[in-house]
């Protein structure tokens, strides 16, 4: 479950959440912890950085995205197909 920043208008208290996406809305129905005004607003949600690093670089000889795509491209379900050279040919494989 995703979790969801709240903040209130009225006093600025801020705390988070972990809900169901489909009840996200339900904190900002019921009034703060602090103040106890109904003002709860959902803030903006943000993803957290997700930053590269050398695991993910596709032009790592061994290891790392190339090395799983080789073994992608030669995985029984995909090997000779028209998938596969996709792939080939689109990452230098």
């Amino acid at each position: 479950m995703p979790t969801y920043e709240y903040k209130c208008s009225s006093c600025n208290h801020a705390f988070e959440a972990i809900v169901p996406m489909a009840k996200r809305k339900t904190p900002t129905r019921s009034s703060c912890d602090i103040c106890g005004k109904k003002q709860v607003k959902q803030v903006i949600l943000t993803c957290p950085n997700m930053g590269m690093d050398s695991c993910h670089d596709i032009h790592k000889a061994s290891g790392g995205f190339k090395s799983a795509m080789q073994r992608v491209c030669e995985s029984p379900g995909i090997k000779n197909s028209k998938r596969a050279s996709e792939l080939k040919d689109r990452y230098n494989l």
